[in-house]
């Protein structure tokens, strides 16, 4: 059975699953470990009998095992039931040039009594035995999503568990989490509890629920500070070092809010509709007025100056300066303008 589309079909991956339709080689990578555990979870979920769990169930790790053995126990029968189901992680620490075709040989005749799923953080499919794999198994990529896609995966995973969620709730919710599916995963099951048996998942509910726990926040922190609130953006930062944030990745959403905001600034000049500027800067429709009133307070050679502000931060963090000093200070000089800059970095 093979798959060779670029987008992983997850309806008909799940279709097969429930029709008791396996693969013998299943081949998942990428970056975005969240969508390969669900997958994992349900392809055992589906073709592991829980009785006989102990006897036809094994995980291997790519560090501690080579082909040979991958492929002994991939090949040995079920203990009293239909399937085997034997999961492989960090698979290309065992591709070596020995192994190639040993692989390649079993993916081209596996064993029709084992479900061999198989996890990488990447693959080259110019060269053995990722080839062979690409042809002869279910193949998924699972990459970080875009926001947009984020969004998209909250209103599916919402309409799975029987609600559903309005586009500025689902909008809302992004904003405070980002794209962490497993983060999200979380909140939408605490907001499942909370609306007890409401149908609905609504922009309140996000606040009731989630932004109580989301006040302080590396995207709030962007927010304050395009609003120009001094006061409030020190708190959030301060608290943010304190918890043990990273000054890297807050200086990084920092970078992107004000790309946006530049963005927005050429979108504007241009008299683009609101309908094209939401898509040209990369922001939800219903966070568009959020910038549309932070922009205002900033000219094109403010932002840029900002830019400067912000690589200066970035290097002095990764130079081992003190983290809360240099956002003090980077927060500092952006709030208050161009006279102010960041000293003593």
């Amino acid at each position: 059975m093979a798959k060779s589309k670029e987008k992983f079909d997850f309806d008909a991956f799940h279709e097969s699953l429930r029709k008791k339709k396996f693969s013998p080689v299943y081949f998942f990578y990428g970056e975005e470990k969240f969508l390969i555990e669900e997958c994992v979870d349900a392809i055992v979920e589906h073709s592991v009998d829980p009785d006989m769990k102990e006897f036809n169930f094994d995980i291997l790790q790519g560090s501690e095992v080579d082909a040979n053995k991958v492929i002994a126990i991939a090949s040995s029968y079920p203990m009293m039931a239909e399937r085997r189901v034997v999961i492989l992680k960090e698979f290309e620490r065992t591709v070596r040039k020995t192994s190639e075709d040993l692989y390649s040989k079993y993916f081209d005749d596996p064993s029709p009594t084992t479900v061999l799923i198989i996890i990488s953080t990447g693959a080259d499919f110019r060269k053995k035995p990722y080839t062979t794999l690409r042809s002869k198994a279910v193949v998924g990529e699972f990459r970080p999503l875009y926001d947009n896609e984020t969004i998209s995966w909250i209103e599916t995973r919402v309409k799975k568990m029987k609600r559903s969620i309005n586009p500025a709730a689902a909008a809302l919710l992004h904003s405070y989490v980002g794209n962490s599916l497993q983060e999200l995963a979380n909140e939408i099951e605490k907001l499942m509890i909370a609306v007890a048996q409401a149908p609905s998942i609504t922009a309140d509910d996000i606040e009731r629920v989630v932004g109580v726990s989301r006040e302080f926040t590396a995207f709030e922190l962007a927010n304050k500070i395009g609003e120009k609130n001094m006061a409030k953006s020190l708190e959030i930062a301060d608290r943010l070092v304190r918890t043990g944030d990273s000054a890297v990745a807050i200086i990084a959403v920092l970078t992107i809010h004000f790309i946006k905001l530049y963005k927005l600034h050429d979108a504007l000049r241009q008299r683009k509709p609101e309908s094209e500027i939401s898509h040209l800067i990369g922001v939800h429709a219903f966070f568009l007025r959020t910038f549309m009133a932070q922009v205002k307070k900033f000219t094109k050679e403010e932002i840029e100056r900002t830019f400067v502000l912000l690589a200066e931060a970035d290097l002095a963090v990764k130079s081992s300066a003190d983290p809360k000093r240099v956002l003090t200070q980077t927060i500092a000089g952006i709030i208050s303008g161009v006279e102010q800059q960041v000293e003593a970095l």
